[in-house]
């Protein structure tokens, strides 16, 4: 099905590329709490006063989707909708990844990190509050930012690594 005669098959290395990432979001949630619990207690008050009361930012996300579906988030599953949109948007973003990443000739490894730094960017630094998902960027402390850079490179190592043991990667 995947590959035939050395040629790559885009919507295969996509559903392989959003395999990895589910697994990959999975490894993230796993690595998460520790890696957010780092810094000591001046560190954290300051992160705690940067979020300015916000919910996470999946949550809100997905309220904004129910919103636009003419609904809402009962209270008792807001945090099974934030995993949701948790897991959704790692399976999606990993969907391009897998679609790309055998075509630009770096190891599975090499490119999911870089992958992993371009979702930070794009989605954590750019998309969510722009979105309104989150404050702006300059809002957080640097302990934030790099806490968060840490968590998708995680992200991002672990779509690699699955992506080329699923058979997806060139090498």
């Amino acid at each position: 099905m995947g590959r035939g005669r050395g040629r790559r098959s885009t919507p295969w290395d996509a559903l392989l590329g959003g395999l990895s990432g589910l697994f990959a979001s999975w490894v993230t949630e796993q690595l998460q709490r520790p890696i957010m619990r780092a810094g000591g207690p001046t560190v954290k008050e300051r992160e705690r006063a940067a979020r300015g009361g916000y919910e996470p930012s999946t949550i809100r996300a997905a309220r904004s989707v129910a919103a636009l579906a003419g609904t809402s988030v009962p209270q008792e599953r807001t945090r099974a909708a934030g995993e949701a949109v948790h897991y959704v948007t790692g399976a999606s973003a990993a969907a391009v990844f897998g679609v790309l990443a055998p075509r630009i000739g770096l190891s599975a490894l090499a490119a999911g990190a870089l992958f992993g730094i371009a979702v930070w960017l794009v989605v954590d630094e750019g998309l969510t509050p722009a979105l309104g998902f989150s404050r702006a960027p300059w809002r957080y402390p640097a302990s934030t930012h790099v806490k968060a850079l840490a968590n998708h490179l995680v992200y991002g190592a672990a779509a690699g690594a699955s992506y080329h043991l699923l058979g997806g990667a060139p090498r």
